[in-house]
């Protein structure tokens, strides 16, 4: 019996010290497996800085080589705006001790003049900007320029600043004065409220990384809106305003490439509070969503919805139909409340070396609350056709069309222009 502990005792010691020596090995291999991606390789960068091509691919650290999506490392440089993939590939690390993420890429074009011209319901705009969207070499984006219509002219500028370190915000300043014959419109472009205005805007915005894909931001306006005589005013606001905006909202983004089309699922919220200065104060809530899946490569379905509520809003500072996210209406619609939705199909048409060229058609519902037109629906059917091209880090061109079943109204749209 005696022995028969001691050897007891012997094995239970030998399989402790087993144990002992497998953690520090075991836990070796989960920190650096020899199949995980542990470095980033990138080549082909000339202005852009490194940390910016490397802070979106940071979230392919650790992940197994071997079942890697390459189509989600094309996603997340394609989105950066500035950057076009050429070819992603794994390398095995110098020291044998995990892999390496390779990926070769193009730099867009990023400094230019562009001409800006837009044609649609609302009459005929076109200007000119300076821009260049990876300033200093940061992915920072900044515009100066101006526009001329048929209804008057504006001016501005912006500077965006995306930030290359974790931890740090990205800011936003801007500045603008227009000066124009506001026209607010019902769904057939007829004039209900026509009178002319100076305006004049600034505002400042910081925007942190919550996550990959989570951002929250916050940010400060001031806009003064100016009443000018009109020859022949219809319904015209009594006087002018200035408000004071303080706005948060909170952003969830994801993207997904398929070889043609890349394609987004997001989400948004803000609230803004106005405070009058001249004028009465009032609220802005907004939502938006967009979901866009493909079903086969360059084929895909697009759910696009917006919802606007901004109780105790002033006639001056209704909204257009662009926050319901539909085309069905003239942009010179106006009204308080929006909540609107465009169910679509989209199929790339071409692709080139220079670009792609895609059409989308979609069925479109809005719910509206105006101050004259009280509430209203519309539904109606619009189409598009978009080209945008590889090397410049704009969207070149798009010609589209809408009509409105409900008000038997057809319209069309083309534009030459930029997103940011």
């Amino acid at each position: 019996m005696k022995q028969e502990r001691k050897t007891m005792k012997t094995m239970y010691w030998l399989v402790l010290s087993w144990l002992v020596a497998l953690i520090p090995g075991t836990y070796s291999q989960t920190l650096e497996p020899e199949g995980m991606i542990t470095a980033l390789g990138i080549s082909g960068l000339k202005r852009t800085k490194r940390q910016v091509a490397e802070r979106p691919l940071k979230q392919f650290l650790g992940q197994d080589a071997e079942h890697l999506d390459v189509d989600a490392v094309y996603a997340v440089l394609m989105d950066t705006g500035i950057l076009e993939p050429l070819k992603v590939e794994i390398q095995d690390a110098r020291d044998g001790n995990g892999k390496i993420l390779m990926v070769e890429v193009r730099e867009k074009w990023s400094i230019f003049p562009l001409p800006v011209v837009f044609v649609g319901s609302g009459g005929t705009s076109f200007g000119g900007f300076f821009i260049d969207t990876n300033a200093f070499g940061l992915n920072d984006k900044f515009f100066i320029g101006g526009m001329y219509g048929n209804d008057g002219w504006m001016t501005g500028t912006a500077y965006m600043h995306t930030p290359v370190r974790e931890g740090f915000p990205g800011w936003t300043l801007s500045g603008a004065f227009a000066q124009t014959e506001r026209r607010h419109t019902d769904q057939r472009n007829q004039d209900l409220r026509r009178f002319n205005l100076d305006s004049l805007s600034s505002s400042a915005r910081l925007t942190y990384s919550l996550t990959d894909h989570l951002k929250s931001s916050l940010g400060v306006s001031y806009e003064q809106l100016m009443l000018r005589e009109t020859d022949a005013p219809l319904a015209a606001p009594e006087s002018g305003e200035r408000v004071i905006g303080i706005a948060a909202e909170v952003s969830l983004r994801k993207s997904r490439w398929d070889g043609f089309l890349l394609s987004e699922e997001s989400l948004s919220g803000g609230y803004t509070f106005m405070a009058g200065l001249e004028g009465p104060s009032f609220q802005v809530l907004r939502f938006r969503g967009i979901y866009e899946k493909s079903l086969l490569p360059g084929f895909r379905v697009n759910l696009h919805t917006g919802i606007l509520y901004e109780p105790g809003v002033t006639l001056l500072s209704e909204s257009s139909p662009a926050a319901a996210q539909v085309a069905i209406l003239p942009s010179s619609f106006s009204a308080r409340h929006y909540g609107g939705a465009a169910l679509g199909l989209e199929k790339y048409l071409l692709k080139t070396s220079v670009g792609v060229l895609s059409g989308v058609i979609s069925y479109q519902g809005v719910y509206s609350q105006g101050s004259i037109l009280g509430d209203q629906f519309d539904h109606g059917i619009a189409g598009a056709l978009s080209f945008y091209l590889s090397k410049l880090a704009i969207p070149a061109l798009g010609l589209g069309i809408a009509y409105n079943i409900s008000a038997d109204y057809l319209q069309g749209s083309f534009s030459l222009g930029m997103s940011f």
